[in-house]
């Protein structure tokens, strides 16, 4: 009889919903922030109870015939503002490349501020502490398990330093990553458009900036030798050389490969 009514109750729950809801998937209400199932059409926040969207302004437009290179796209939220108790804001980022429904994204701003590595040891980007923070802590706290499931796990090339002949390891695949040297000088065709404004919760966490508020970030190529990493200097320009690994003064700019249509 118990299960009887269960079943019951259930069905009078899913004929009250508007047809279509993805049950399993979230979305955050835009007025609240409250997080609740992904709605396919309208339906009101069991939070503040403020009707919803069928789609939001970020998901219209993380559709493939609606973006392109250079556009500045949201998806996912971080805190970014230092002040947790106002839950975690969404983050904005840059559209380096498309490739079909794909697209490679760069954050705008530098979002956290983290070591290449914990210590001063030869170091690559297949083994460096920073690769497992991106794919762990970063992602896990950036996106809910639908978002990941857009981010598409990429081959990660172990591109070389063009000035040193310092080894790059090996390939990699990876949901989120840095930028290398290469792609650094590929995606932007200029030191300005390098240059890159930390979150108030990155400057927090130690990241240093110049007079202009733009700050320091890893590229994850290797620096002039096995103990540095590459990166961007506050004007812009790229540090061949590189800083330590232990470094904790550098910030971190994520990238990944998206799927726009999923």
């Amino acid at each position: 009889m118990k299960k009887l009514i269960a079943i019951l109750l259930c069905a009078v729950m899913l004929a009250g919903m508007p047809a279509g809801i993805a049950l399993g998937e979230n979305r955050y209400c835009p007025f609240c922030g409250h997080e609740y199932p992904l709605e396919k059409g309208f339906a009101y926040c069991p939070n503040c109870g403020k009707e919803l969207p069928k789609q939001s302004p970020a998901e219209e437009q993380m559709k493939s015939d609606a973006v392109a290179v250079g556009d500045v796209v949201t998806f996912g939220r971080y805190e970014q503002d230092n002040d947790s108790s106002n839950g975690k804001e969404e983050v904005e980022w840059v559209v380096l490349a498309k490739d079909g429904n794909k697209a490679l994204l760069i954050s705008k701003y530098a979002l956290d501020c983290q070591q290449y590595n914990s210590s001063k040891v030869d170091i690559t980007w297949e083994t460096c502490n920073l690769r497992s923070w991106l794919n762990g802590t970063f992602m896990n706290a950036a996106f809910s398990d639908a978002e990941q499931k857009q981010i598409i796990t990429s081959k990660v090339t172990a591109d070389r330093n063009p000035d040193y002949s310092t080894d790059p390891g090996k390939d990699t695949t990876d949901k989120v990553f840095l930028l290398s040297i290469t792609e650094a000088n590929k995606y932007f065709s200029t030191d300005a458009e390098r240059q890159c404004i930390p979150t108030a919760y990155a400057r927090a966490k130690g990241c240093l900036v110049n007079l202009d508020n733009n700050c320091w970030w890893w590229l994850r190529s290797p620096g002039n030798g096995s103990d540095n990493a590459s990166g961007v200097n506050t004007n812009g320009s790229i540090l061949g050389y590189g800083d330590y690994v232990y470094f904790d003064y550098v910030a971190v700019r994520p990238a990944l490969w998206i799927n726009l249509d999923s």
